[in-house]
């Protein structure tokens, strides 16, 4: 009887995960370009849709590393609404939500981290300002993918002056992450 039980949870859990893993089409993965920090590796997606959202850890990063590189081979401005995101592909538009305070902002990832804990986005000082995170340090995030800037489905007039959005991802449905709550947005 326990191998019967055996096989059927097997079998759930099989089906479980290849559900899932049709929902993770959202995302393709490079096959060539990774990069290792700190022992961990990490390969960036190739491309994303729009809604994939992550729930997790935000901080932030200002005067130490203004005006060094980034990954994408720009200047970093602590002042302009930027942030680093481990896997997101350079250049994706996002809209992060402070789940504390509701405040939100769009930033363009044009750099690669956090790498610390189980953060998922280092934000710039500016994004950081907006959401009002910068006595803490850190906060819990919504990050939703609104688009591209290498996109031409992604009108700018989406991104004020000030960074903020009105725009939300239309109806999720989530896939348990690691430590953090990703969700896909079915087509």
């Amino acid at each position: 009887m326990k191998y019967i039980q055996s096989i059927v949870t097997i079998l759930i859990i099989f089906l479980f995960l290849s559900g899932c893993a049709r929902n993770l089409s959202a995302t393709k993965q490079s096959q060539k370009q990774f990069y290792t920090v700190m022992g961990k590796t990490y390969w960036p997606l190739k491309e994303v849709r729009n809604g994939f959202c992550q729930h997790g850890i935000a901080s932030w990063y200002g005067p130490g590393f203004n005006g060094k590189k980034t990954a994408s081979n720009e200047i970093y401005d602590m002042h302009g609404l930027t942030a680093a995101h481990n896997v997101l592909p350079l250049n994706t538009l996002v809209k992060i939500t402070n789940l504390n305070n509701q405040k939100d902002v769009v930033v363009r990832i044009n750099d690669r981290g956090p790498f610390v804990g189980d953060r998922i986005v280092d934000l710039s000082l500016a994004a950081a300002r907006q959401l009002d995170i910068v006595r803490n340090g850190t906060a819990p995030v919504r990050l939703a993918v609104i688009g591209s800037t290498n996109s031409p489905r992604v009108p700018r007039r989406q991104i004020s002056d000030t960074g903020t959005a009105r725009l939300a991802a239309p109806n999720p449905f989530y896939v348990a992450g690691t430590k953090s709550l990703l969700a896909f947005v079915k087509d």
